[in-house]
């Protein structure tokens, strides 16, 4: 796969989580973690959109029922 560099202004604390990240070997750099985190990212939004396209958009009670992280938890 190709690759191009880039420069990304993130805050501080996102910038440690990739760094520590990094430090315990769960990223092999903050590269691939932000690669990681930007393709997860991508992922979701393609199958919200396959979703609402299926069903039509999501209301207000089932985004309010997943809750911030899209996970239900109780």
């Amino acid at each position: 796969m190709a690759t191009e560099k880039i420069t990304v202004t993130v805050p501080a604390e996102v910038l440690e989580s990739a760094r520590a990240a990094v430090a315990s070997g769960a990223a092999p750099s903050v590269s691939a973690y932000v690669s990681e985190a930007v393709r997860d990212r991508a992922e979701r939004e393609r199958l919200v959109a396959a979703v609402e396209n299926r069903w039509g958009p999501f209301d207000d009670d089932a985004t309010d029922w997943a809750g911030p992280s899209g996970v239900h938890t109780s």
